[in-house]
């Protein structure tokens, strides 16, 4: 049971073999693969995917901290219109990214917790992106009313930033390609993430797992995330898939419902 937690098929990259692709997904074994959102524009090729690959590929809706533009208030509404319309299986992806610019870092922080506080109304999970705003990040999430619930994504955070990330109870780390690049940090430290709070995904078409590096992504490619983080962790690979599935099902329970 391997589960691709964070993967982008709607992306342009996809589209003129996503029928190959999704093949050699369920040929390597995938038995689901979460399509997170990103904003507006991702929503209708993303819909129409989960519907021709029902009970397969299932949807997110969000609005992505980098997608926070003049307009966010318009795509936040968007959002929220959405939300009740369609058994989302997160709020996501959401969150605070400061590595490219911080013009909007205000408006960003709004939309997050707008965001973390529906997903709590409609009582979803989230998957959450922070780049080079985990102080920021953690700040809102203690300011919710209830306990967080969901992913950090893509981690790549620091030690001690994956202690406090582990501090929020509700909160799984999921883990992709990253970790098999040869100047990753996380392999020294990833055996610190308690089995029943992992999560593998790709965050295809971006960031391919070493052999794969530079190439584009898809979710047939996480066997080689999940042979090297098992190797991590001392454990099978069919072992490292069932635990990380079944964390998976555990936080995504609408992925069981279709």
């Amino acid at each position: 049971m391997i589960i691709d937690t964070h993967a982008h098929l709607y992306a342009e990259e996809f589209a003129s073999d996503l029928v190959e692709v999704v093949a050699r997904a369920q040929e390597a074994g995938l038995s689901e693969v979460i399509m997170p959102a990103t904003d507006r524009a991702s929503y209708e090729p993303m819909m129409a995917l989960s519907r021709l690959y029902a009970g397969y590929l299932f949807p997110t809706i969000g609005l992505h901290p980098t997608y926070v533009k003049e307009d966010w208030q318009d795509e936040l509404s968007f959002v929220r219109k959405q939300l009740p319309q369609h058994p989302f299986v997160a709020v996501g992806e959401i969150g605070l990214d400061y590595y490219w610019d911080t013009t909007y870092r205000s408006e960003q922080i709004e939309a997050f917790e707008t965001q973390l506080a529906w997903a709590q109304d409609f009582d979803l999970p989230v998957i959450i992106h922070t780049r080079e705003a985990f102080a920021d990040t953690f700040a809102s999430m203690a300011r919710m009313p209830h306990r967080v619930r969901g992913v950090f994504h893509s981690f790549t955070g620091s030690e001690a930033e994956l202690d406090e990330a582990l501090s929020f109870e509700g909160m799984m780390i999921g883990i992709n390609g990253v970790v098999t690049f040869k100047n990753s940090r996380l392999r020294e430290y990833i055996a610190r993430i308690p089995l029943d709070r992992l999560l593998l995904e790709t965050d295809a078409p971006y960031l391919a797992p070493v052999p794969r590096r530079g190439k584009r992504n898809e979710p047939a490619f996480i066997a080689h995330t999940l042979s090297f983080v098992a190797e991590l962790y001392g454990c099978t690979t069919e072992q490292l898939a069932e635990a990380t599935g079944a964390n998976a099902r555990r936080l995504f329970p609408r992925i069981l419902r279709s």
